[in-house]
């Protein structure tokens, strides 16, 4: 199979020939990825990473306060929103979290300033900043219509902020311990958080009720969760290193994927909707799974059969994001060096078939 590699940005480096494929898995039905270029531009660890829902952008936020634009065609360096006095007005503290809206022409990022900004990828300008947490904002998500963001922090609230009239529609006081993950369901009538209390929440947008609480025997911190397509399951990454897929009506695991390594860093698992053959146009689902040994693991979701595993970085892969229509993902390290990569991989032939 021929594999195409875009040109790099300035300062960037194609590694493909250098880079170490460790399939540890000998049964994984694909090949593993292959490394199309490296971006280098933060002075500090990425810690988030998110290709734009028309999948014409990467974006990068690091613990150096500064939120990245590539353009994934070319592969080069757009801009980047930074606190320096000498730039556009940026962050202002380490970034934990970004969103697109939907239509790609924002982006939202939350810090550890206490704070939520909404920058205007059209003019680079800072649109919008919510700030009234009272700690490090650690997880945000838009709505799907992009008129509402729900984040959460480490004062263990989930807030609900309306984004045209900048200002918090709800305050909920969610959790027990700092809350990790937050994300709204397709329709927006629902809001899902977590926390490293062991908790998972389901919340009435409208009312703020807690609609139901769901919970591992072994209530290990959890790390991420989102909604599936359909709204009836969840996925969510635990600090036991298992991410597993819930049934919400029935309040029970029906999946549980294993072979990675989390125990300490707060990782996110996602589902990852690949491109049908010609002979079937729906989209393949597989789950994909950071690793803190380095490594990135993908299973067919129905089957939990491992569908690849390979050594991305030499240190903990923190957080991974897929293409909303191509077979590219792109990762992120706790490295200095190389430490955002992006990576085009075989399509999977078999797993759950979206309808």
């Amino acid at each position: 199979m021929s594999h195409t590699y875009y040109p790099l940005h300035q300062g960037g480096e194609n590694n493909a020939s250098n880079m170490t494929m460790d399939m540890t898995d000998a049964s994984c039905p694909i090949a593993a990825p292959q490394l199309m270029y490296t971006l280098t531009s933060h002075l500090g660890s990425p810690s988030s990473l998110s290709f734009s829902p028309s999948g014409q952008l990467l974006a990068t936020a690091s613990s150096d306060s500064t939120l990245t634009l590539w353009s994934l065609s070319t592969g080069s360096h757009l801009h980047t929103f930074s606190p320096r006095p000498t730039q556009i007005s940026g962050c202002g503290s380490g970034i934990n979290a970004i969103s697109w809206s939907s239509d790609s022409t924002y982006i939202a990022t939350a810090s550890d300033d206490h704070t939520i900004k909404v920058f205007s990828i059209v003019t680079h300008r800072l649109v919008r900043t919510f700030s009234e947490h009272t700690s490090f904002v650690l997880c945000l998500a838009f709505n799907a219509q992009s008129t509402l963001l729900v984040s959460g922090s480490f004062d263990e609230t989930v807030r609900l902020w309306n984004v045209g009239r900048n200002k918090c529609h709800r305050t909920i006081a969610a959790h027990s311990e700092a809350v990790s993950g937050v994300h709204f369901n397709r329709d927006g009538t629902m809001i899902v958080s977590c926390s490293y209390d062991g908790l998972i929440r389901l919340w009435d947008t409208t009312t703020g009720q807690c609609l139901k609480t769901l919970v591992h025997k072994d209530q290990s911190a959890i790390g991420g969760v989102e909604f599936t397509p359909s709204g009836g399951q969840l996925l969510s990454s635990s600090l036991d290193s298992t991410v597993r897929m819930w049934d919400i009506f029935n309040s029970k695991i029906v999946k549980t994927y294993t072979g990675h390594t989390n125990l300490k860093l707060p990782l996110t698992a996602q589902l990852a909707f690949h491109p049908g053959s010609k002979q079937n146009s729906q989209r393949i689902a597989t789950v994909l799974s950071a690793s803190e040994e380095g490594k990135v693991l993908m299973w067919h979701t129905q089957s939990k059969e491992k569908v690849v595993e390979w050594q991305a970085h030499k240190e903990s892969v923190i957080a991974v994001t897929v293409h909303p229509t191509r077979n590219i993902l792109a990762t992120a390290s706790t490295e200095l060096e190389n430490a955002v990569r992006v990576w085009f991989f075989p399509a999977p032939t078999q797993g759950i078939i979206e309808s």
